[in-house]
């Protein structure tokens, strides 16, 4: 065997094998009811019914075909899977973040204890062994990529290796194959298929090969209902293949009828026909589909447009998208594959050419064209059936691509050799290596990564020292995070102890609250961003746990926001309510700087427009005055804003002072540059007589209420207070 194959293969299974140890335990699409769907054949030695009060932990996968599961079930029967049910632990808040890629905590469904560490035994073994069966079956898929490749470019060896590297290394290959369920087993088959018809495309029609093929297809039809799919291209296939080679086209089709009948039907329906008769039998559907929307929730009913719009997940769950779909790559990672598809797209483009056809067309074009055409048709009608299934329940998963996965390697290896660049054949598996490493270790292993345990507080923590409930001490805070915009994460680390372990893990609550105590961010869950639950925790030991809470889009900025944190427990009721740190919310960008100052206070703030409404008012009516205020220098204290109405030299007929932004962003925070608008309210008296009257803006230190210097125009202005206009104060109110 090629050295170089042997180096991708064996690359291949490490990482692999890597994603399997690594990806906490049913962390991946319906992993657990693939898992407990094999548990249960093996444990009854039958099949299971779809009952309409279904057993949870086997959900839709129940309805599948059961090749899969059936030779899953034979692998993991030796192994004790009594306690298995009963020793999973699931997140009571996991279904916060399945398929949120947002999600900072509960990313996890699942709570995952020491009992999954090794060495394996009972059920971590078993769903370790199905793991590594998927890992097999994937080496499988790219031995048949590889064959593949050697019968289209067998002179070729730069066009054999790169569709088998590519797709060895592609992070969402690894990752599907690295955790337990039926697509690996189906992907496998079809790719195994594709292989054996283009054999007989490019060599000959023999019984022996076709009754290959019609095995090849029963067992993928008995695996997934895309084997469905794969018999009606193969039965299309062949009509071509015969159509190739014969001269009459009647004749052609007579043979076509009766070989793949025989060879390809016969196979189908001795594997697959029982399961159609059992499924139509049990539920009316001879697929059982419906059987499985309903289990996934029942039918959606989308129009194609909602489906197409959400192409931009599947395009990206092709190439890196993780644990419950809600732990994506980062954008450098799907710029790289995006990257190397383009650049393979404009190689098929660079020699696409449109020959002169002359009839008859002869036997030579149609080799070297029509093959990649049915290849690539193969590939549409993957996509086609995966969007008539996303019609009907979330399906937009770049894994259910991958029986098409053969196509997909081929058209890009091509385009890539077409630009006859030979530092492009190690260079794009190597940023595709490069991209699968990063995703094991930088992606997913932080993202399952349980919080530090430490002796001793560090000295840069803030101390708290509070009894928080539960048997757990806040002992002190670290905020990372000093200003943010909306959407951007609030990052803090929480130094908790336990003085005595909770016999039942409480909820831990944190609050972000903006103005007027809106919350504009929030986590709820167990410790550890949903898992590590303070009954697991060692006694005494500092527990560091690293959070983040993110902003609401739609936050009212500028803004102090602060955090609060509590424990909810079923033990014990009116648990306190803690403030731990505040965090400065500006918004993405500031109003435009102004030119002309009206006023400036002690050369730190220019106050630079003001407008009053209404400027006709009657007693016990409102006057709201808008500002802008523009920050020349951050001020170096709280200040508050002076309202008043009076006459000139005379005390206050009423106030309406207020700290800025009527106290949620004070001046202490302010920073250079920041432009913003303000807004105040003040009451007219009701025994307020007609009149005029003068309204005055000023500022002063909140501590000792000493006015702050006033200017306008570079001169003092009398009693370091601005003129910003004048009420008229009549009984009757204006007429509209």
């Amino acid at each position: 065997m090629n050295r170089r194959l042997i180096f991708i293969l064996a690359i291949y299974l490490l990482i692999t094998v890597g994603y399997g140890i690594i990806n906490p335990l049913f962390e991946a699409p319906d992993e657990h009811r693939h898992f407990f769907t094999a548990a249960f054949i093996a444990e009854n030695r039958k099949l299971p019914f779809v009952a309409q009060n279904h057993d949870l932990l086997l959900g839709q996968e129940a309805a599948q075909p059961p090749l899969a599961y059936l030779l899953s079930a034979v692998i993991i029967s030796p192994i004790d899977l009594s306690t298995a049910r009963q020793d999973i632990w699931y997140n009571p808040y996991g279904t916060q973040g399945l398929g949120n890629a947002q999600a900072l905590t509960n990313r996890n469904l699942f709570i995952h204890t020491t009992t999954e560490h090794w060495p394996w035994t009972d059920y971590v073994l078993a769903a370790h062994l199905l793991r590594i069966f998927s890992t097999l079956l994937g080496l499988g898929t790219l031995l048949f990529i590889y064959s593949g490749a050697r019968l289209l470019w067998p002179n070729n060896p730069a066009k054999q290796l790169l569709p088998t590297a590519l797709i060895a290394f592609l992070p969402q290959f690894n990752f599907q194959h690295a955790t337990i369920s039926n697509d690996a087993f189906i992907i496998f088959l079809c790719t195994a298929a594709l292989w054996q018809l283009i054999w007989i495309w490019q060599n000959s029609i023999t019984g022996k090969r076709l009754l290959g093929v019609g095995i090849t297809v029963g067992l993928a039809a008995l695996s997934k209902n895309a084997g469905i799919l794969l018999l009606i291209f193969t039965m299309g296939f062949l009509l071509i293949c015969h159509l190739k080679t014969a001269v009459s086209c009647h004749k052609s089709i007579r043979l076509w009828l009766g070989q793949t009948a025989v060879t390809i039907l016969l196979p189908v329906l001795l594997i697959a026909g029982w399961l159609w008769w059992r499924n139509w039998q049990l539920y009316g559907d001879w697929t059982a589909t419906t059987e499985f929307i309903r289990l996934s929730g029942g039918d959606r009913a989308f129009t194609i447009g909602q489906v197409l719009a959400e192409s931009g997940g599947l395009w990206r769950s092709l190439f890196a998208v993780f644990g419950w779909v809600n732990l994506p790559a980062p954008n450098w990672v799907f710029w790289i594959w995006n990257a190397v598809l383009l650049v393979a797209l404009g190689g098929v483009l660079k020699k696409i050419n449109m020959p002169k056809i002359t009839l008859p067309v002869n036997r030579q074009w149609l080799i070297s064209r029509s093959l990649p055409l049915l290849l690539a048709s193969w590939f549409v009608a993957v996509y086609a059936g995966l969007l008539l299934f996303m019609l009907r329940t979330p399906a937009a998963q770049g894994r259910l691509l991958f029986p098409a996965i053969l196509p997909l390697a081929f058209g890009i290896s091509l385009g890539l050799t077409n630009w006859n660049w030979r530092p492009i054949q190690w260079l794009a598996p190597g940023l595709a290596l490069l991209t699968t490493i990063y995703c094991l270790f930088g992606v997913i292993m932080p993202a399952y990564q349980q919080p530090a345990i430490m002796e001793n507080l560090p000295a840069h923590a803030t101390p708290l020292e509070q009894e928080m409930g539960a048997g757990l001490t806040l002992l002190g805070v670290t905020m990372e995070t000093e200003t943010a915009v909306p959407d951007d994460i609030v990052w803090f680390t929480l130094y908790w102890q336990a003085n005595t372990v909770p016999l039942q893990p409480p909820e831990l609550v944190v609050d972000l609250l903006g103005r007027d105590l809106v919350q504009i961010g929030n986590s709820r869950g167990y410790h550890g961003r949903g898992q590590f639950p303070a009954s697991v925790w060692p006694a005494g030991k500092i527990v560091a746990d690293r959070m983040g809470v993110r902003v609401a889009k739609e936050t009212a900025t500028p803004v102090l926001a602060h955090l609060l944190v509590r424990l909810n427990s079923n033990a014990e009721a009116h648990l306190p309510t803690i403030p731990i740190g505040s965090v400065k919310i500006t918004p993405p960008e500031w109003l435009e700087s102004d030119t002309i100052a009206l006023a400036e206070i002690d050369e730190h703030v220019q106050l630079t427009a003001v407008s009053i409404s209404p400027q006709q008012a009657s007693p016990g009516d409102t006057i709201t005055i808008d500002v802008r205020w523009q920050v020349i220098a951050p001020p170096p204290a709280d200040w508050t804003i002076l309202v008043h109405l009076a006459q000139p030299n005379q005390p206050p007929l009423a106030t309406g002072d207020s700290p800025p932004l009527n106290g949620h962003y004070p001046t202490r925070i302010w920073a250079t540059g920041e432009t913003f608008a303000d807004e105040f309210h003040l009451t007219v008296p009701e025994s307020l007589s007609n009149g005029r009257y003068p309204l005055w803006l000023g500022m002063y230190n909140s501590n000792d209420g000493s006015r702050l210097p006033l200017t306008i125009n570079g001169e003092p202005a009398a009693n370091q207070i601005y003129q910003i206009g004048t009420i008229e104060v009549s009984p009757f109110r204006p007429s509209n």
